[in-house]
């Protein structure tokens, strides 16, 4: 059933991919409330997000950078070689997480987040074993400097990239001055705004120091809780599977596992941040999660059981829609 389509790469996948697409686009437009609100002041709530009242046009956003997240999960998936090419199910388990995570009535600043952090990371992999790659170091660190203005939780990315950089490539004085006139030319370039404009000045460091500042435990929502625990529980035996078995049979499979596991460890760091709640940490861990889970679900060799771990993973989705259409 699921494992079937999602085992037989592009053409098997895309129908099934299309089609939860779809019907989630739908749920979503037409369900009673959100589960949970997305509260963590920032400039895209500030001079965006609360402007924006049409339900047509919250749905339409979110989706639109729900589809370039899981484009760009294929992308770093299949192109850059970090799973096989026939290996669709981090797609599918990135578009489940994001399925379920969005709340129908905001729009969700973590899903643009991601796509900047994942373009970024896409950017930085595309340098392995390659000469000329100070503009792709460029571009990553600029856009992942932009995501700090959508939700500043990204920083705990910052210190990612250079270690992706000390992962994929020899040290090269020039490839990290080019990464930090990355990450400065966004702050600059707003900063200069401001001042012409004389208004939100210093907003990043103020936003930095706010964000570690105002620690406090998240909140969980019910609805949210089987997924969390499920994605966990898998995530733990995708991990351990691949201590037992390997992480890949290239170097850059492995390197890349090594970057999922700082990625994982950072994301940590922002567990206990102000806002923080199930939907939200739900997204941030989606890209990590979405490829060990992923990775270890090709690996099954009874498709029934593939099959019977995503049908779980689909019901604790419609679990959420219930809730969101309050029938439970």
């Amino acid at each position: 059933m699921f494992a079937g389509a999602l085992n037989k790469g592009f053409r098997g996948a895309l129908p099934f991919l299309i089609a939860f697409f779809v019907l989630g686009g739908l749920f979503s437009f037409f369900a009673a409330k959100g589960l949970e609100n997305n509260n963590y002041p920032n400039l895209f709530y500030n001079y965006f997000a609360q402007k924006v009242e049409s339900r047509f046009l919250i749905v339409s956003l979110n989706y639109i950078f729900i589809g370039l997240g899981v484009f760009l999960i294929s992308l770093i998936g299949i192109e850059q070689e970090v799973v096989e090419k026939q290996n669709y199910f981090p797609v599918f388990i990135y578009l489940i997480i994001c399925l379920s995570a969005i709340q129908p009535h905001q729009i969700t600043p973590q899903i643009f987040t991601n796509v900047f952090i994942l373009y970024s990371i896409y950017k930085l992999l595309d340098t392995y074993r390659k000469e000329e790659v100070l503009n792709n170091i460029f571009v990553g660190a600029f856009w992942l400097s932009i995501s700090a203005y959508i939700t500043v939780s990204s920083i705990i990315c910052f210190p990612l990239f250079f270690i992706m950089l000390l992962i994929l490539r020899p040290f090269n004085w020039r490839e990290w001055v080019v990464a930090l006139l990355g990450f400065i030319a966004p702050v600059f370039i707003i900063e200069c705004i401001s001042y012409l404009s004389n208004f939100n000045q210093l907003y990043f460091i103020k936003a930095v120091q706010l964000y570690f500042n105002s620690l406090k435990m998240p909140t969980f929502s019910e609805f949210y809780l089987p997924m969390i625990f499920f994605l966990l529980l898998l995530l733990i035996i995708s991990i351990l599977s691949g201590l037992v078995g390997g992480f890949g049979n290239t170097v850059k499979k492995q390197r890349t596992k090594i970057i999922l596991f700082w990625f994982i460890f950072l994301a940590s760091l922002g567990f206990f941040s102000d806002g923080a709640n199930s939907s939200r940490i739900l997204l941030t861990y989606a890209f990590p999660v979405s490829l060990f889970i992923g990775d270890f679900l090709f690996s099954i060799k009874q498709i029934k059981i593939t099959n019977t771990l995503l049908v779980l993973l689909f019901l604790c989705m419609v679990f959420i829609f219930l809730g969101q259409y309050m029938v439970i």
